[in-house]
């Protein structure tokens, strides 16, 4: 059994522009604005995983089709392609077809590590710096074999100027099964 991690980098600022000059709408917490999939989708969000998990050419996509097996934990990690430095996006729910492929509610967990930088400029390569970072992490446990899983996620972006919430989003990759 797996752990496979998977990134998503949301492109937070032309969410924002959008959202702001009424390209798209805002959603809500419980109707999330679909942001499509494949072509529609890939402007705003691209995912990546080990390549040993990535199936279909689809790595750095917004519908990456990932290959799992029974009992492997799939677990996503958001962040803007800013490093959530003008805005900020995390995970808030999932939905799963079929429903019982996937436990379900997903582990939601938030939690701080120890990282380490290098300041300066240029940056010292021996003698980095000690920091906290905030990790946010949702995960899933497989529970059905022989499936194709299509799923949404939904993620709220927010103005780190203010606070204030600019939208929540959905689009919905894939878990194929083994």
């Amino acid at each position: 059994m797996s752990t496979i991690n998977v990134l998503i980098a949301v492109d937070g600022a032309s969410l924002a522009s959008q959202v702001s000059d009424g390209s798209i709408s805002e959603g809500s917490a419980n109707s999330p604005t679909n942001l499509g999939s494949y072509g529609s989708s890939n402007v705003f969000i691209s995912m990546i995983a080990p390549n040993s998990f990535v199936c279909n050419s689809t790595q750095g996509q917004s519908e990456l089709q990932i290959s799992a097996n029974g009992g492997d934990t799939i677990e996503w990690a958001i962040t803007t392609f800013d490093n959530n430095f003008d805005q900020t996006a995390y995970l808030y729910a999932g939905a799963f077809n079929p429903a019982t492929a996937i436990n379900t509610p997903l582990s939601f967990a938030c939690g701080q590590a120890y990282a380490y930088l290098a300041l300066g400029n240029p940056p010292s390569s021996s003698n980095p710096t000690k920091f906290i970072n905030q990790v946010s992490t949702v995960s899933g446990t497989i529970l059905q074999i022989g499936v194709t899983i299509q799923y949404t996620l939904s993620f709220v972006l927010v103005d780190n100027s203010n606070g204030n919430i600019i939208g929540h989003f959905m689009w919905d990759p894939f878990i194929v099964v083994n």
